[in-house]
């Protein structure tokens, strides 16, 4: 029986010893096949692609060329391809150009890790969004925004072009801009002059690119500006002309002109008409008038340009000039004239008497009225009082009597002349009697 228990007990012990083993076996088993596990997935991890940096943004202007940059790590067997976005066109795949347009092309860097896009002579079509795509079981995508910069540029075909409107109608400019950014127009008058848009609105400016006129008046007709910018050059405008029609009408500075025979004189005529009018002077019986040596006819324009100055220069004038002129101005919307008269306003003076031989005339007159008058009472009058020369007229008299002026003692070609001298109506009275004496 000792001996039993004995070969019991060691194989009691072998068998644990054994179970322990085998726990130890199973516990290593398990961690060997963890990691290789471990190892396997890090190892897939390791080969999936991956973007090494983001693709910037550009912006160039039309024309000029652009080139995006694509950088992939562990790209292994899979496909690299560039896309329009907003188109949804696929241009390239790997080293391979898809589209068929010619200004694109696909280059890759000796590393064979950098793919290129290149977008020669860019155009406005060009804008938008380019993604890099690399075609994993979920696709995996950056991307980059190229904007096209286009100087603005302005469509003939779609603007207004000069314009002629009869005055009180209304008018409409039409500038339109193209380009990249989005033109902004701004209008201006070529003379640096108000916009008159209506009555009530005066602007030295206006934006937008329809400019409405209301009423326009011949104040308005001139050449407007469109200026196209959005704020790369260069700025360019259209010049439109806006021409105002109305019928002539006429002003007279002088409607009677007075002068001698033998004088020159000039008539005058201002007139305003657009289209232009035809300006002609007549004499009153209807007959045309021409240069010649007796008649200078002169049309001066003026600013604004349908203003027109007449001129019509008579040169010694002879009886057979006196009488109606008329200046007549006619376009296609109407007529108008005025008349002008000349007058003989009789031949001028031939001799005028000297200041000095008159005041000795009536100091002479002034001798002999009071040597001869009865009435001893009044002082005689001092001629430089009396006339005026010395300031205030010297109180002479006693009593104030009514007085006249004294009628001329000359005579010239001209008539009877009236010289600013006073008397007493008694003193008036012998004067007459005492030259009816001597005359």
């Amino acid at each position: 029986m000792p001996e039993m228990r004995s070969g019991e007990c060691i194989l009691e012990t072998t068998i644990k010893t054994m179970v322990a083993r085998r726990h130890w076996c199973f516990s290593a088993l398990k961690l060997c096949l963890l990691a290789t596990v471990v190892h396997h997935a890090q190892g897939v991890m390791s080969r999936d692609p991956v973007f090494l940096a983001e693709i910037q943004n550009q912006t160039v202007s039309e024309g000029r060329n652009v080139r995006f940059a694509c950088r992939v790590d562990n790209l292994g067997s899979h496909k690299v391809a560039w896309i329009h976005y907003e188109n949804s066109a696929i241009l390239t795949v790997s080293s391979h150009v898809i589209t068929r347009n010619e200004r694109i092309t696909v280059t890759r860097d000796k590393h064979q890790k950098t793919f290129y896009l290149h977008i020669n002579d860019v155009r406005e079509t060009d804008t938008g969004k380019y993604m890099c795509q690399i075609n994993t079981a979920s696709a995996m995508t950056i991307a980059g925004y190229l904007t096209v910069v286009v100087p603005p540029d302005i469509v003939d075909q779609e603007s207004s072009g000069d314009v002629i409107a009869q005055e009180g109608n209304d008018i409409k400019l039409r500038c339109r801009a193209r380009g990249s950014p989005k033109p902004t127009v701004t209008w201006k008058r070529e003379d640096g002059q108000h916009i008159t848009v209506n009555k009530s609105t005066t602007v030295l400016e206006y934006e937008g690119e329809v400019l409405r006129l209301s009423k326009v008046s011949r104040m308005d007709m001139g050449a407007y500006l469109c200026i196209a910018s959005n704020g790369h050059p260069p700025t360019v405008s259209k010049r439109i002309l806006v021409s105002v029609d109305f019928p002539p009408m006429l002003w007279i500075p002088h409607q009677l002109i007075g002068s001698a025979r033998g004088k020159t004189v000039v008539l005058e005529c201002f007139t305003e008409a657009h289209p232009t009018s035809l300006n002609y002077w007549t004499r009153g019986d209807g007959n045309m008038i021409y240069d010649s040596g007796k008649y200078h006819i002169e049309n001066r324009i003026g600013n604004p340009d349908y203003k027109i100055h007449m001129l019509l220069t008579v040169r010694s004038l002879t009886e057979l000039d006196f009488g109606t002129y008329r200046c007549v101005a006619k376009n296609p919307r109407g007529e108008t004239d005025g008349t002008i008269k000349i007058y003989d306003s009789g031949p001028p003076p031939t001799t005028v008497l000297p200041l000095t031989t008159e005041a000795e005339m009536f100091e002479k007159i002034n001798n002999q009225i009071w040597d001869r008058s009865e009435n001893r009472t009044r002082k005689r009058p001092n001629p430089q009082a009396v006339s005026g020369q010395n300031g205030d007229e010297e109180e002479n008299v006693i009593d104030q009597k009514p007085s006249l002026n004294l009628p001329a003692v000359g005579q010239n070609s001209a008539g009877w002349r009236r010289l600013p001298w006073r008397m007493d109506l008694p003193v008036l009275v012998t004067a007459l009697y005492l030259l009816g004496d001597h005359f």
